[in-house]
C-alpha cells in the first residue's frame, strides 16, 4: 500500500524550545516509540515540518551525526549558523553540515514554515571525530562553508517528458557544480518540479534510490505502483525503489512538488 501523509493528519510536538514540529516520515530503523507518522525511509533519516511563530527564536544547537537541509515553504526570517546570519525566505534552501551550530529566528510578523531533511547518519568513526570538533569549537561552530540558495537561482529543464525541474541541491562533488549548487552528502539530491495543467509525466522507476514527493502547491494525482492517489498541497508521498510512479495534473493550476532523492542498497 502506498504511503501518503498530509502534515495536518500528524500530531505536532514542540522542539528546540519554540518550534512546532510535525514528524512526517522517518527511517525503517526507528523504534516503536518513534513519533514519526510512518517509517519507510532507507536512504536518509527523516523529514519533518517546522513552524515558528512571529517574534520567536529556536535554541542554538549542533548535530554530530548528520547533515540537515532546511527548505522554507512560507514566510521569511533569519538563520544563525556558526555566528553568521543568513536571511531566509520562501523557496530558500540551506545545507547545514554536521558540527555547525545553528538556530532559527523569526523576526517578522508572519509565521515561518520550513521542512528539515535529515541526512543519513555519517559513519561512527566520523561521528566520534565530529564530537571532538564540536568540543573544540566552544559553541562558535566549525566554520564550514554553508550552501544557501533559492530554487529560482537554478536553470530549469524538462523532466520525464513533461515536468519542469529546477535543481535545489545536488550531491557534493557533482561535476560542473559549485559547492553552493552541490553540497549534500546525506541525500543524493533535492529538486523542485512544476507540472502544468493537463499534462502528465508517465510512469518510471528507480532501481537504486527512493524518493519523497512533498507537494507544495496545487492538486493532482500520483501513480505509485498499481495505486492512483489524489494529492494536494501538504501531502508527502513515499516513492519506493523499483516501484513505478508518475504524476497527472488534471487541475486548472500548476502542480508543484519538492522531490528528495536518496540512494538505497
Amino acid at each position: 500500500m502506498a504511503i501518503k501523509v498530509n502534515w495536518q493528519d500528524v500530531t505536532p510536538n514542540i522542539g528546540h524550545e519554540t518550534a512546532i514540529v510535525w514528524p512526517i516520515l522517518g527511517p525503517t530503523t526507528a523504534g516503536e516509540s518513534s513519533s514519526y507518522n510512518a517509517t519507510p525511509l532507507q536512504g536518509f533519516s527523516g523529514v519533518t515540518r517546522h513552524m515558528i511563530q512571529p517574534g520567536k527564536a529556536g535554541d542554538y544547537h549542533v548535530h554530530f551525526d548528520r547533515e540537515q537541509v532546511y527548505y522554507f515553504t512560507e514566510g521569511s526570517g533569519k538563520m544563525n549558523i556558526d555566528e553568521v546570519i543568513y536571511p531566509v525566505r520562501k523557496g530558500d534552501a540551506v545545507c547545514v553540515p554536521p558540527t555547525s551550530y545553528h538556530h532559527m529566528i523569526n523576526d517578522t510578523d508572519e509565521w515561518l514554515v520550513h521542512l528539515i531533511i535529515n541526512g543519513k547518519h555519517v559513519p561512527e568513526a566520523q561521528q566520534e571525530e565530529n564530537k571532538k570538533i564540536i568540543a573544540a569549537s566552544n559553541a562558535h561552530g566549525s566554520k564550514q562553508p554553508i550552501a544557501h540558495r533559492h530554487w529560482l537561482d537554478s536553470m530549469p529543464h524538462v523532466s520525464h517528458g513533461a515536468a519542469l525541474l529546477w535543481s535545489v541541491f545536488a550531491g557534493k562533488g557533482t561535476p560542473g557544480r559549485s559547492y553552493t549548487e552541490a553540497p549534500v552528502e546525506g541525500v543524493q539530491k533535492i529538486t523542485i518540479h512544476r507540472l502544468q495543467p493537463r499534462l502528465q509525466t508517465g510512469t518510471h522507476s528507480h532501481s537504486d534510490k527512493e524518493q519523497v514527493y512533498v507537494f507544495t502547491e496545487g492538486t493532482g494525482k500520483m501513480i505509485v505502483g498499481d495505486e492512483t492517489l489524489d494529492v494536494e498541497e501538504g501531502d508527502f508521498v513515499y516513492g519506493p525503489p523499483r516501484v513505478p510512479h508518475g504524476l497527472i495534473n488534471d487541475s486548472d493550476g500548476w502542480l508543484e512538488h519538492l522531490i528528495i532523492s536518496a540512494e538505497v542498497e
